[in-house]
């Protein structure tokens, strides 16, 4: 009797030492795997910009502008706010890496997800289908709702204020996509007080020279698009506006619309200003202008939620 007990407690350890042998085993693979993943996440092995995005990598950027209008150039334009008024003080901040649409959402794109949703097109289609031959052209006449639907259809999202500016100017505070000096030739803008349509609207991708740093396009010009903010104060701000109200939503970007009847000279100077990336305009977000678009956004997966799962 006694040999059997020993032989048992014999068993005993040995099963405790193969047990805890095996789970110690599993520890160091799961410690092993968890340091590839974020070795490989750090030497940019993380998902893939997923087809029609550019990557903007995770860093610190400045975002709106010191700058002042100490001339009163903006009001005695008879415009509605100072220059940088609302874009100030400026502000530097981390962003974690994302994606944004290296273009402007389609009349094609938004066609498929209307005819897969019923979702309602934009009333200036007049039907459920675009014009003939625009398939490229930047969907426009939405609002801010049916930006949303769509980006959330293609699993995706608007992007934020902060994000929308980082991809447009990079992680230096330049003035435009391009660098600091305004030109015409590199984004679909009205230049010309003589046309209220300047070119027209045109297919996106028309300005590669204007491209970001990240090399999304269109930053500038052609649409305005819809952010993920609503239109409030940066911290720390003196500006106050009664637009301020938790009602309109940001679009930035400038369009291809013209900006009022203004000498060359100056009528130039606006457009040049309005087309900052910093600057910011607002509306209500139930408003479908001819001259409203958006892209999408979306988080970067990490290493390990990629290629591991979780």
């Amino acid at each position: 009797m006694l040999a059997i007990v020993v032989h048992s407690f014999l068993l005993m350890d040995i099963f405790v030492e193969c047990y805890t042998a095996r789970m110690k085993s599993i520890l160091t693979l799961q410690i092993l795997l968890l340091m590839i993943a974020l070795a490989m996440g750090a030497s940019g092995c993380a998902e893939p910009p997923p087809a029609g995005m550019v990557l903007v990598p995770s860093g610190y950027f400045s975002m709106g502008s010191d700058e002042e209008d100490a001339a009163g150039h903006a009001l005695a334009m008879g415009l509605g706010k100072p220059w940088y008024a609302d874009e100030s003080p400026q502000q530097r901040f981390k962003l974690d890496d994302y994606f944004i649409d290296r273009y402007e959402v389609t009349n094609k794109q938004f066609y498929i997800f209307s005819q897969a949703t019923d979702h309602p097109p934009p009333p200036i289609w007049n039907s459920p289908r675009y014009p003939e031959g625009q398939d490229d052209y930047p969907v426009h006449a939405v609002s801010y709702f049916s930006a949303a639907a769509y980006a959330e259809w293609a699993g995706k999202r608007l992007p934020t204020e902060a994000e929308w500016e980082k991809a447009a100017r990079g992680g230096t505070p330049v003035q435009y996509p391009w660098g600091d000096a305004f030109d015409g030739s590199k984004a679909n803008l009205s230049l010309s007080p003589r046309s209220k349509t300047g070119r027209g609207l045109m297919p996106v991708g028309s300005f590669p020279q204007g491209a970001s740093p990240y090399g999304a396009e269109d930053m500038i010009g052609n649409v305005w698009e819809w952010v993920n903010d609503y239109y409030k104060p940066y911290p720390d701000s003196k500006y106050q506006t009664r637009y301020f109200d938790g009602k309109h939503v940001v679009v930035r970007g400038m369009s291809y619309l013209g900006v009022g009847h203004f000498p060359k000279k100056e009528y130039v100077k606006v457009v040049a200003l309005k087309a900052r990336a910093a600057y910011r305009e607002k509306l209500n977000p139930a408003a479908r202008r001819l001259d409203i678009g958006f892209r999408c956004a979306k988080d970067r997966k990490s290493f390990y939620e990629t290629y591991i799962g979780g």
